[in-house]
């Protein structure tokens, strides 16, 4: 899986002809892109450049870069007294977050399961510093590897997403980050996870974290074997969002869904997904 989603990071195909939607949306303001990964075709696009805010799919590009860097993950590192503010912020706007504490000491792959587990803010503001020394590097670093990856409507201001001013980006533009992000085995095997846990530090005991995907969780109504979990997002301004890809039957397609709302996303990814595997390769075949 991880050969043929990389093949997806570049644009869709000139003159592919993208279908019309399946299903209609909560509201027709959504943003929903689906693509073949196998061609890097769209396959659907409803508002997919329009610039909104994104959340926690931001903590994308913060897990592209933390693998990129080539740190050693089963090191640790240790929470820098220049994070306080930021860990006091995390805490007052009762953003997601492990409790991580100035001075903790905590492996880097306990933080990036933490990430993308369960969404915990606070691990991506120690990541930023581990990678750039500070937020503000770490962030000039996330917007120029979006560009790179041909980002034409991104612009991220934080390494998390809880902070909605300046940190933006469109359905086709998180198509490519999340496609790049899926070149990684660490980063599939991490948010297909259901359930974690992180072992003790020095500050703090075992904590137990779980998904944030309810797809991937076999108790849910829209619970799916081919799910690979990439990212949820939530803050009241991005409402729901997702970005996730599917695999079986020899096809694959991600997914990209932004300002969806709890009662629909799911349902949505659920039948926009039954759809691709059951109509467009009939429809691809006979064009």
């Amino acid at each position: 899986m991880v050969v043929t989603l990389a093949l997806a990071v570049s644009a869709a195909l000139p003159g592919f002809a993208v279908c019309a939607m399946p299903i209609q949306t909560a509201s027709a303001d959504e943003a929903v892109y689906l693509f073949d990964v196998s061609t890097g075709e769209a396959v659907l696009d409803q508002n997919a450049d329009q610039q909104r805010s994104i959340a926690s799919l931001t903590k994308m590009m913060t897990a592209l870069l933390f693998l990129e860097s080539g740190k050693d993950m089963n090191e640790k590192v240790t929470v820098p007294a220049s994070l306080k503010s930021e860990l006091d912020t995390i805490r007052s706007k009762g953003g997601s977050s492990i409790s991580l504490s100035v001075g903790e000491s905590i492996r880097r792959i306990d933080l990036l399961y933490a990430l993308l587990v369960c969404s915990a803010n606070d691990a991506a503001s120690v990541i930023a510093c581990d990678v750039a020394g500070s937020m503000s590097a770490f962030v000039a670093r996330m917007n120029a590897r979006a560009a790179e990856l041909g980002c034409t409507g991104t612009q991220f201001s934080c390494p998390h997403g809880l902070y909605d001013e300046g940190n933006y980006s469109t359905a086709h533009d998180l198509a490519r980050i999340a496609a790049a992000c899926a070149g990684h085995l660490t980063y599939l095997k991490v948010a297909d996870t259901v359930e974690y846990v992180i072992p003790a530090t020095n500050l703090h005991a075992k904590r137990t974290i779980r998904t944030t995907n309810k797809m991937l969780v076999p108790t849910y109504s829209y619970y799916r074997t081919d799910i690979h979990g990439m990212k949820t997002g939530f803050t009241s301004k991005a409402r729901r969002c997702y970005v996730t890809f599917s695999q079986r039957e020899g096809a694959a397609y991600g997914l990209v869904i932004l300002g969806s709302d709890l009662e629909n996303i799911y349902k949505e990814a659920n039948e926009i997904f039954d759809w691709a595997y059951t109509e467009y390769p009939a429809q691809a075949k006979a064009g």
